[in-house]
């Protein structure tokens, strides 16, 4: 094999994350003493919701690989012995997850879709599992946002009771609702863009097309997800109201500090940069400046970028040693 084929792998990877990291640093207005000063200050409440918050990124990445798996038949069964390991599919989850912070906003994806399809999961499953992972996030993320916005009289309480509406409908009708995004699944497995794009991306390791299988999420599968994604928000919430509160100028309420780091997430989904960049942060300092005053919410949004990045950078620290115990044990090829 020539020599520039070996090297290629290892270039691209330093390049991505070269891209990654001036990216950060350029989007962050924080000085290396600023940012050193504040780590070697910060309280033990501050580590403590990184932990949390690291914990909280474990369990969506866990229930990503359970949709996964659970998606790789129509009646969301496993055939035989085959599906994604939690221990590769957490790895698949974080080490693409950085793809996000690179301009164009679904390198993530595609990453995730790359490392999926070499692990031998079906482009069929895994394109299943991208839409139900992404309807149930924001779902979740608008329960706790609805929670919000009502308790501050944003919006009257009948659109809270609208959504609780929205939700019963959803269950009641769901048999109906699957054929409709059964047979969506099959039109956009038929797109000649999605396939030449997923062939390029799967080209060096022999390619891969969707089969344009019906596959979908049972009702209990469903809404069994979204509670665990209720709970991991929840798990969210706790850690964003320690960091908060590790500030010591003043405090928020545990449900408050849920519902402002779920819609501010919400919202920065419109944001043209990527990981929601500056309208994540402008939503954190309006929500956040109703209990703490301007400045303290300023400092929180930008050190809060930092906190959610070094949560990713210790999940992917875990995740790498747990793999280095287990090497043993075949996670998938990279």
């Amino acid at each position: 094999m020539p020599l520039y084929r070996k090297l290629a792998p290892t270039v691209l990877k330093v390049a991505v994350l070269a891209i990654i990291v001036v990216f950060i640093v350029r989007n962050i207005p924080l000085k290396l003493e600023d940012l050193t000063s504040f780590l070697v200050h910060a309280n033990d409440r501050f580590y403590l919701s990184l932990l949390l918050f690291s914990i909280f990124l474990m369990l969506q990445a866990g229930i990503w690989v359970l949709i996964v798996n659970a998606s790789l038949s129509d009646t969301g069964r496993l055939s035989g012995s085959s599906g994604l390991s939690m221990l590769g599919g957490l790895r698949i989850f974080i080490e693409t997850q950085f793809g996000k912070y690179i301009p164009g906003g679904f390198w993530n994806v595609a990453g995730r879709i790359v490392m999926a399809t070499k692990a031998g999961v079906p482009l069929d499953a895994q394109f299943a599992a991208i839409v139900y992972e992404n309807i149930l996030l924001v779902a979740a993320a608008l329960v706790y946002a609805m929670m919000l916005i009502v308790s501050l009289h944003i919006v009257p309480v009948w659109v809270g009771l609208l959504l609780v509406i929205v939700f019963a409908l959803i269950y009641l009708f769901y048999s109906p609702l699957t054929v409709t995004v059964k047979s969506l699944f099959i039109r956009a497995s038929k797109w000649k863009f999605l396939q030449k794009m997923i062939g390029k991306m799967t080209k060096s390791f022999g390619g891969a097309q969707m089969a344009g299988s019906e596959v979908s999420l049972t009702r209990n599968q469903f809404f069994a997800y979204l509670a665990c994604f209720l709970a991991s928000h929840f798990v969210m919430g706790i850690a964003f109201w320690l960091l908060t509160n590790s500030f010591d100028k003043g405090k928020v309420g545990l449900f408050y500090a849920a519902g402002t780091f779920a819609t501010s997430w919400l919202l920065g989904l419109v944001s043209p940069l990527p990981g929601g960049l500056g309208v994540r942060e402008g939503f954190l300092v309006y929500f956040l400046s109703m209990k703490l005053g301007t400045e303290t919410a300023l400092q929180i949004s930008v050190i809060a970028r930092l906190w959610n990045i070094m949560a990713e950078v210790l999940f992917w620290a875990v995740i790498r040693v747990v793999c280095y115990l287990t090497r043993g044990e075949k996670v998938y090829e990279t």
